[in-house]
C-alpha cells in the first residue's frame, strides 16, 4: 500500500500534463483519449426491444457499447487496468458537463467501480485550488447527468441510422441527416429562398448642408415617424423631387436641442456562443477552429518557466456564473490598475437563461493577474498557432475584466432642424446627434462598442433655439431596398442559441458538417448547395415533425428534464422512435428525387468519355471537384480552377486563379503553382499599390477597402466598384 499512488482519470494527455503538475508526487494522471467507449459501429449499436405497455407498442432501447480497436484505445485500456491496481483510490476528473458525466461513467464501468463510491471530481479551472477542493469534496457519478448524455447519443445515432437510409436510396448516396443537423440547414435554406423571393424597392433618401453661422455641416431628412437618427426613405420619385424643391426656396430653423446624458452598460463576460461569434467578427476566426483553441487554452499551454498552465475556465457552457472569489479577484485587479472610478460599488452580475446549466461558470482567465502582455512574454516559443492563442486569450481577458468594470457615459446632444414649410401634411425634418465620451468606464478596455450611426455629427456645433438655418447643397441619392443577409458561422450560431437548437458543445460541429455537402462559403457567407436543397426539402416533405425547429426544441428541453430527473430517458426515446417508424414507412413509398435536382452539372464534359462532369465534394473536407457523371463506369476527376486576368503580385509572371477550399470555400492563388505560392482568400479586384516602393499589380477587396497583399496598406474602394 505504501508504494500506491492515488490515480487521476482525464480525457486527453494535455489535461494530464496539467494536472500532474498541479497535485504533485501523490499522484498519477492517466488520459483516455476522450469517447473510448461508444456505441458499436458494426451497426445501430442498439438493441430494440418491443414490449407491452397499457395496450400499445413500448420499446426498450439497450446500447450496445464497446471499446475502440484503435491502437491509441487499446493502449489506454492497458494503462487504466494497471493504474487501477497500483491506486490507492480513484478519481474521475472529467469535463465539467453531461458529456464529461457520460464518459466518466463509461470509465467507470469498464474498471467495474463501486457506481455507489464518491469518485466524481468536478472543477471549471486548472488551477491548485480549483482541483484540491474537488478532491476534497467528491461525489458519486450523477445517473441523471449521464441518462440525459446517453440519451443524446441514442437520439441522434437513432435519427441518423434510421433517416439517412432513406436518403440514399430516394435522394443521393453517401448523405446523412442528423437530429440538430436537418433544422440548421433548413435555417441557412429559407434565408436563401427569402433573398430569392425579394423584390427591391426604389427609393431616395436626401441631404442638404446645413449652413449656420459659419458652420456647415451635411445632414440627411429624417423619417418624420422616427423618434431616432434615420434616414427617410422616399419610394417616390416625384415626391422626393417636390420636397427637394421645398428644400431649396426655404429656410429652416432649429426646432428643439437637448442635452442629456447616456451610459452603456459592459457586455456579459464570454459563453460559448457569443465568444464563437465574437472570435469570428473580430479575429476571423471560425467556430471550430475557435473552440480547439479555446480547448487548449483550458488543458494548458506550455509558459516559459511554469511548465503546463490552465489559463481559461470550462469553454462549453452557457452559464455568466463567476464564482466569488474570481469576482473578488478582478474587483481587486480593476482598483489597483485603473482605480476606484472604474470600480462599480458592488459587482455586474448577469442574467442566465432558463435552460442554462448554473453549475458552470463563464469563460473567463483563471487567473486575472496573468494579462495577455505578460502571456506574450511568457508563452512557448515552440508552440505552434502561438499568435493566434494570444489574440483568443486577449479578448476572452478583456471581456471579462471589462464586464466588471464601470458602464461607459456619453454627453449626448440631440438637434432638431425643422423646414419652414411642410410637404403636405409631413413635417420636413433634419436631425443632428453628437455623442461625446464623459468618461470611458469599461470601454478603456475592451474599446468603444456602441452601435454608432453613420449619420452622427463628429465635431461641435454651438446651435440656438430659433436659429436659422439655410439649407445648400441639397441633393438626393438613389438606392435600393436589400434582402436579409445569408448567415454568417457567427450569425447561425446566435440563431441556433436564439431558437433553442442543439448545445454549446454542438454549434461548431454541426455548422462544420453541414459544410461539407450541403453548404458553403461565398464571401465568409453561407449559401445552400443543390444537394443541400434537395436534401432539406425531403426531408422537410417526409419527416416535417422531426426536422422542425419547435420538435428539435421540445426534445432539448426534455434533454434538461432528465439531467435533473424529472424524465425517464427511455420515453424520449420511445417518442422519436415511433414518429421515425411512420415518417419511413410514408418516406419510402415516394418517388426518387429526380437527378437533375440534385447534381450541379458544369459545362465541361469528361475528357475520357464525354459523359458531362458533375461538380462533386470530398467526403473528408468537403472540397469541390469535377467528377465524370458515368461513375463508377468513368473515373475521371479534375481540380476547379477559373481563370482571372488578374497578375500575380507577388511573382508578375502568373495571374491569379479562383480555387477551391475546404467546407465549400474559394481561395486565390498564383498559375505558377508550385513555384509560386501566393495565395488569399480575398478576391483578387483592379488597381495598384499607392505604395511607390511596392507597385503591386492588383488589389485584393478587404470589406470596403481594397488591400495589397504585399505590403499590407490599405487604400478606398473606387464608388465604381462598390456600385458592381
Amino acid at each position: 500500500m505504501r508504494n500506491k499512488k492515488k490515480l487521476v482519470i482525464v480525457e486527453s494527455p494535455t489535461k494530464a500534463k496539467t494536472i500532474a503538475k498541479l497535485l504533485g508526487k501523490e499522484f498519477n494522471s492517466i488520459a483516455t483519449v476522450g469517447h473510448f467507449r461508444d456505441l458499436s459501429k458494426k451497426d445501430l449499436g442498439i438493441e430494440i426491444k418491443e414490449i407491452e405497455g397499457n395496450g400499445t407498442a413500448k420499446y426498450e432501447f439497450i446500447p450496445k457499447y464497446e471499446l475502440s480497436t484503435r491502437k491509441d484505445v487499446q493502449k489506454v485500456k492497458k494503462e487504466l487496468k494497471l493504474g487501477k491496481d497500483n491506486a490507492s483510490e480513484i478519481y474521475i476528473a472529467t469535463d465539467p458537463d453531461r458529456e464529461g458525466e457520460a464518459i466518466g461513467w463509461h470509465i467507470a464501468k469498464f474498471l467495474n467501480l463501486d457506481e455507489n463510491q464518491q469518485n466524481r471530481i468536478v472543477f471549471n479551472e486548472f488551477t491548485k485550488k480549483a482541483v484540491f477542493e474537488s478532491i476534497s469534496n467528491p461525489r458519486k457519478l450523477d445517473p441523471n447527468l449521464y441518462d440525459s448524455q446517453q440519451a443524446r447519443r441514442l437520439l441522434d445515432r437513432i435519427y441518423g441510422f434510421q433517416v439517412s437510409p432513406v436518403l440514399w436510396k430516394k435522394v443521393k448516396g453517401k448523405t446523412s441527416a442528423g437530429r440538430v443537423q436537418s433544422p440548421v440547414l433548413q435555417f441557412v435554406i429559407e434565408r436563401e429562398e427569402e433573398i430569392e423571393k425579394f423584390n427591391p424597392e426604389d427609393f431616395w433618401n436626401i441631404s442638404s448642408t446645413l449652413k449656420y453661422k459659419n458652420n456647415n455641416l451635411l445632414s440627411f431628412l429624417n423619417d418624420p415617424k422616427s423618434t431616432k437618427l434615420a434616414r427617410y426613405r422616399i419610394f417616390d420619385k416625384n415626391k422626393t423631387d417636390e420636397i427637394i424643391k421645398i428644400l431649396n426656396s426655404n429656410s429652416g430653423v432649429v426646432a428643439d436641442i437637448k442635452t442629456s446624458e447616456s451610459v452603456r452598460s459592459p457586455r456579459p463576460p464570454f459563453i460559448t456562443s457569443s465568444l464563437q461569434q465574437e472570435a469570428s467578427q473580430r479575429l476571423s476566426m471560425s467556430p471550430d477552429v475557435t473552440m480547439s483553441y479555446a480547448q487548449q487554452l483550458f488543458e494548458g499551454i506550455e509558459l516559459d518557466g511554469l511548465g503546463s498552465v490552465g489559463l481559461i475556465t470550462y469553454m462549453r457552457t452557457d452559464s455568466f456564473s463567476v464564482s466569488g472569489t474570481a469576482i473578488d479577484s478582478v474587483r481587486s485587479y480593476i482598483k489597483n490598475e485603473y482605480g476606484d472610478e472604474y470600480l462599480p460599488g458592488k459587482p455586474n452580475y448577469y442574467k442566465n437563461k432558463n435552460r442554462s446549466q448554473e453549475a458552470h461558470e463563464c469563460i473567463r482567465p483563471t487567473d486575472v493577474e496573468m494579462s495577455p502582455q505578460k502571456l506574450k512574454k511568457l508563452i512557448s516559443s515552440k508552440l505552434e498557432r502561438k499568435d493566434s492563442l494570444i489574440k483568443l486569450y486577449d479578448i476572452i481577458w478583456k471581456r471579462f475584466v471589462s464586464s466588471q468594470m464601470e458602464k461607459a457615459k456619453y454627453d449626448v446632444n440631440r438637434v432638431i432642424v425643422k423646414c419652414e414649410k411642410n410637404y403636405l401634411d409631413e413635417e420636413l425634418l433634419f436631425r443632428i446627434e453628437n455623442w461625446k465620451v464623459k468618461f470611458q468606464g469599461y470601454s478603456i478596455l475592451y474599446g468603444d462598442d456602441r452601435e454608432k450611426s453613420e449619420d452622427e455629427s463628429a465635431g461641435s456645433f454651438d446651435f440656438e433655439i430659433g436659429g436659422r438655418i439655410i439649407f445648400d447643397n441639397v441633393d438626393s441619392k438613389y438606392d435600393q431596398t436589400k434582402p436579409p443577409p445569408r448567415y454568417t458561422e457567427a450569425m447561425l450560431i446566435r440563431k441556433m442559441e436564439q431558437e433553442g437548437i442543439g448545445r454549446p458543445s454542438t454549434y461548431a460541429n454541426t455548422i462544420k458538417i453541414n459544410l461539407k455537402l450541403y453548404l458553403e462559403k461565398k464571401e465568409s457567407r453561407l449559401c445552400p448547395t443543390k444537394l443541400g436543397r434537395a436534401i432539406s426539402k425531403f426531408l422537410k416533405n417526409n419527416f416535417s415533425t422531426e426536422v422542425s425547429p419547435s420538435y428539435t426544441i421540445e426534445m432539448e428541453e426534455k434533454l434538461d428534464q432528465i439531467a435533473i430527473g424529472d424524465m425517464d430517458w427511455q420515453l424520449l426515446l420511445n417518442d422519436l422512435y415511433i414518429k421515425l417508424e411512420h415518417s419511413i414507412k410514408n418516406a419510402l413509398e415516394q418517388d426518387r428525387v429526380p437527378k437533375d435536382e440534385v447534381e450541379e452539372y458544369s459545362d465541361e464534359h469528361c475528357p475520357e468519355c464525354e459523359s458531362p462532369m458533375i461538380i462533386r465534394s470530398t467526403k473528408k473536407n468537403g472540397t469541390k471537384f469535377l467528377g465524370c457523371s458515368a461513375f463508377p463506369k468513368c473515373k475521371t476527376a479534375k481540380p476547379i480552377i477559373v481563370e482571372t486576368n488578374h497578375k500575380c503580385p507577388e511573382c508578375k509572371n502568373g495571374t491569379i486563379r479562383e480555387l477551391q477550399g475546404a467546407k465549400g470555400s474559394v481561395y486565390f492563388g498564383c498559375s505558377k503553382y508550385p513555384d509560386c505560392k501566393f495565395n488569399s482568400r480575398y478576391k483578387p479586384a483592379e488597381g495598384k499599390c499607392f505604395n511607390e516602393e511596392c507597385n503591386a499589380e492588383t488589389l485584393f477587396v478587404r470589406g470596403k477597402s481594397l488591400r495589397c497583399e504585399i505590403c499590407k496598406s490599405f487604400q478606398k474602394m473606387p464608388e465604381s466598384m462598390k456600385a458592381g
